[in-house]
């Protein structure tokens, strides 16, 4: 229902200045604030630094530090709605230089230990190259025990990208990701996650990815230190900037209504 929603309002947004991604993203948010009532609304936020940021096991900046930051509303118990960015930089030669995501999502108490949350955004990447626009939506589902072990699916229906293969635009994405968060003591947490990634309508290719790693929180700061695994098919796929095997880590600032 949400899908067909989002196409009404692309649809009038054309008699309008404002583009169909940004028409979704509005009638999103509205129906979430409807439904709120007289709620509360909970405001928070990050700033980021990390030494290079990896999306799904691939580096959106070849290896190179970005700035990183984000802005939630909590509406309730339920719905949640928000932007994050980051500086990107994927491709040698032009592109554009600036990733924005738009969320809406939905969660779902299903039991006391189990929690599922559906998650709708809008990925966008202004003054991006004329020739192929990397702009692209994502559904993704999650479900969630006692916030420690979390599997994900994630699909898009109109996924872009370059390899080594071509450029392919406007195609069919899945991704399936289990992590897992274990906390240690004094502040520390471990976790691990490993992800596999099916490209095959756009270069007819799939990839293994994992993650394991060690957070520190102290008050606002929060400090990730992650080592990120890739199969040899994704480096063969995308090279070894983007996909390679590496350390990584990021000091995050986070501001507002924090639980």
């Amino acid at each position: 229902m949400t899908r067909r929603l989002c196409n009404d309002a692309a649809s009038d947004s054309r008699q309008t200045t404002l583009p169909p991604w940004a028409a979704c993203s509005v009638l999103i948010s509205g129906l979430a604030l409807a439904g709120t009532g007289h709620a509360e609304v909970k405001w928070s936020g990050s700033l980021a630094l990390t030494s290079d940021y990896v999306q799904q096991g691939l580096s959106q900046t070849r290896g190179e530090p970005a700035l990183q930051g984000g802005l939630r509303a909590q509406l309730d118990e339920h719905w949640t709605v928000g932007a994050w960015a980051s500086s990107i930089d994927r491709y040698d030669g032009p592109g554009a230089n600036l990733e924005i995501d738009l969320y809406a999502a939905r969660a779902w108490r299903i039991t006391p230990e189990w929690i599922g949350t559906l998650t709708a955004t809008h990925y966008y990447y202004p003054d991006d190259v004329p020739y192929v626009q990397y702009d692209y939506d994502e559904l993704a589902a999650s479900l969630g025990y006692r916030s420690a072990l979390f599997a994900t699916v994630a699909w898009s229906p109109n996924y872009a990208d370059a390899s080594y293969r071509g450029v392919a635009a406007d195609r069919s994405a899945l991704s399936y990701e289990i992590s897992a968060n274990q906390a240690i003591a004094g502040g520390w947490s471990g976790n691990v996650g490993v992800g596999y990634r099916d490209l095959s309508e756009l270069f007819e290719q799939q990839y293994w990815y994992g993650h394991a790693g060690l957070m520190h929180s102290a008050n606002r700061l929060t400090l990730h230190l992650t080592y990120t695994y890739i199969d040899r098919a994704a480096r063969q796929l995308f090279g070894h900037e983007r996909a390679a095997s590496t350390w990584s880590g990021t000091l995050i600032w986070r501001f507002g209504d924090i639980d």
